[in-house]
């Protein structure tokens, strides 16, 4: 029997090592075309996912007709977009770099992988057993990324893949390892942490430092410009009477890696999709200020500067760190709210930097440290 509808129980978004397969895998992906990729992995905590493909057409014309000559038919491109609860379980960014072997931009940035989302049957409580249908897309790359961290609801990531290939299957790639999705799953992080990371899950405290090459020492915590309201000289946001000094609200890391084709005579696909370094990494910081921005911006500062470099890291409990190293510089600060409906006022601090972006994470595949 067909399905009525897709709804979110019964789709799940699996991911592979590109590789791990074969020329085959890649291109033949229908029952008896060939051996389908193994060793997937199972996405867990995905709260969206979307996919956009785009047919590039190339139109010629000719002197002596006004009809179109001919429509060529370009390379399609393929675009996956998801988004996950952080909860304890690898980052997509992980599932889809598994054997990377550096935790840094440039270290993950050549990685591809086969990524894979199934469809079971709409009168299933879990996504389980054989799929109906499947969408399997082959040599994709990661090309952007986004971490939130809330005040209101979970904190996320957002990730967003680029590639050449998808096809659908009515078999299904069911190979997602290690079969899950029971219908009793819970957070990775439920025993350590209360489950999937919200407000209180982000650490603070003074058990961290990074030095100057952006190495990070200690147990736990996470560190902030000090040019921020409230962060001590140290980049900590220590509580002192059952208060933090610094009322941070939400936190968003973002990057886009800007990936472009390499193409070559002979093939009609692109060999490798490289990221246009240096590519920019932000960070905005919410805060609800009880001061103002405290900003100082001169045309002639004193010592010639009105900014200086900056530390950043961020510690969530559940196993995610995020890593802007040094040399962050404050881009541009925002003073907004406290009108005469009542508002509080808010500051968004908004800080830059490049090529400077490692998260890791303790369940990530590839085993790679802070």
């Amino acid at each position: 029997m067909p399905n009525n509808r897709i709804f979110y129980a019964i789709q799940a978004l699996g991911f592979a090592a590109h590789e791990v397969l074969c020329p085959q895998d890649a291109l033949n992906l229908h029952a008896g075309s060939g051996t389908h990729p193994s060793g997937f992995l199972a996405a867990h905590g995905v709260q969206s996912v979307g996919l956009n493909t785009t047919f590039n057409l190339e139109q010629v014309f000719e002197l002596g007709q006004l009809e179109l000559y001919e429509n060529i038919e370009g390379i399609p491109d393929i675009e996956l977009t998801a988004q996950k609860v952080l909860d304890g379980y690898p980052l997509l960014y992980h599932l889809c770099t598994p054997v990377a072997t550096s935790p840094t931009l440039v270290g993950r940035s050549n990685q591809r992988c086969f990524a894979a989302l199934n469809i079971y049957s709409d009168i299933f409580d879990n996504a389980s057993g054989t799929p109906l249908q499947a969408a399997g897309m082959s040599g994709m790359y990661v090309s952007a990324m986004t971490y939130t961290l809330n005040t209101e609801g979970p904190s996320t990531e957002d990730i967003t893949l680029v590639g050449n290939n998808k096809e659908w299957t009515a078999t299904g790639l069911n190979h997602f390892l290690p079969t899950v999705f029971t219908g009793a799953d819970a957070p990775q992080s439920l025993a350590a942490s209360g489950g999937v990371a919200n407000r209180e899950n982000i650490l603070m405290g003074a058990l961290v430092s990074m030095d100057a090459a952006g190495v990070i020492t200690g147990v736990s915590g996470s560190l902030f410009p000090t040019e921020i309201q409230g962060i001590d000289g140290s980049g900590h946001n220590v509580e002192s009477a059952g208060a933090f000094p610094a009322h941070l609200q939400t936190i968003t890391i973002s990057t886009d890696l800007g990936r472009e084709e390499l193409f070559e005579l002979g093939r009609r696909a692109p060999y490798h999709r490289f990221v246009s370094f240096p590519t920019e990494v932000t960070c905005s910081i919410d805060t609800t200020s009880s001061e103002g921005d405290l900003i100082d911006a001169l045309a002639d500062p004193v010592g010639g500067a009105n900014l200086s470099d900056q530390k950043i890291f961020l510690w969530v409990e559940e196993g995610t760190r995020i890593n802007l190293g040094a040399k962050n510089k404050l881009a541009s600060v925002t003073y907004g709210g406290g009108d005469a409906g009542g508002g509080n006022v808010v500051v968004s601090y908004n800080y830059s930097n490049f090529n400077s972006l490692k998260v890791t994470h303790t369940a990530d595949p590839a085993a790679l440290a802070t």
